[in-house]
């Protein structure tokens, strides 16, 4: 398959690998193959769906195969983004708020449920035995300043403020997982990082080195560890993705009829004052 079409590859997390997406079809990379779905948009053209945790049974957090996802994506050649799941670590401002008269300033513990969605504007990795990079063989620093996409991470604002979305942005800690956080641990991240996950890094650090325009959506599913009366399960998590589901898949369609308009050249990339990005430049002024 050619993907001259596709204006958007998507990777999908908890609960989106459980979809019962039709016409699946693989991409063969060095590092493996990777099985994705395709949508149409509107405007005939692509969304490419890839399931993070793909497999037999559902992959966990430590061994996904993140080198070969990045892979297909390059082979795509789409802006990415990412759906992840997150434990929310301490009150992060609210942008975009839709209702103007509440006095809400902050999502906190007892309201992230009513404005469940968190843009990573950089991160912090805690992560302990995960393949981190491409670049074993030689030296490459690549340049980390904006981790994710500007020019992506500022259509997608666009596409939640013009929905009237309210969302949070701020910092993603990553940790090794599958186990959950303890408490002293999140005292202690909490220092550092609003929200925590387990599949943000090193996909995000990938992406950064094949050069591609990645950026997160994130869906805050519950409180961190120690952080509300009830023990943490797997359930809160299914819950939370399932409830935003429909939401998610809303903005995803926008955001691609929006690349759809870029490329067309309908839209004005000057007019709508968006940021364009470096990120098929973080690798090139790294090498010695």
């Amino acid at each position: 398959m050619t993907f001259k079409n596709t204006v958007l590859t998507v990777f999908g997390g908890v609960g989106y690998g459980d979809l019962k997406l039709e016409k699946r079809q693989k991409i063969k990379t060095d590092y493996g193959d990777v099985s994705y779905s395709v949508f149409q948009t509107k405007k005939s053209s692509e969304i490419i769906f890839i399931s993070r945790h793909q497999g037999k049974h559902h992959v966990p957090p430590h061994e996904i195969n993140f080198c070969a996802l990045i892979m297909a994506a390059r082979k795509i050649g789409a802006p990415v983004l990412s759906l992840n799941s997150v434990g929310l670590m301490r009150p992060v401002l609210l942008t975009n708020k839709k209702d103007k008269g509440d006095g809400n300033e902050f999502v906190g513990f007892d309201n992230f449920s009513k404005y469940p969605f968190f843009i990573p504007n950089d991160f912090i990795d805690f992560t302990k035995n995960r393949v981190n990079t491409f670049y074993n063989h030689q030296t490459v620093h690549t340049d980390m300043s904006d981790p994710y996409c500007l020019f992506v991470r500022n259509l997608l604002k666009k596409v939640l403020s013009d929905k009237n979305i309210s969302f949070s942005e701020g910092i993603y800690l990553c940790t090794e997982g599958p186990r959950f956080e303890t408490k002293a641990e999140i005292q202690m991240f909490s220092n550092f990082a609003d929200v925590v996950g387990m599949t943000g890094v090193p996909e995000v650090v990938l992406a950064k080195e094949a050069g591609l325009c990645y950026a997160s959506l994130c869906v805050m599913t519950n409180p961190a560890a120690g952080l509300s009366q009830n023990t943490l399960t797997s359930d809160e998590l299914k819950i939370g993705v399932n409830q935003t589901q429909n939401e998610v898949f809303s903005i995803l369609f926008e955001l691609a009829d929006l690349f759809s308009e870029i490329h067309s050249e309908k839209l004005s990339l000057k007019s709508e004052r968006l940021e364009k990005c470096k990120c098929k430049e973080a690798s090139s002024g790294g090498r010695l």
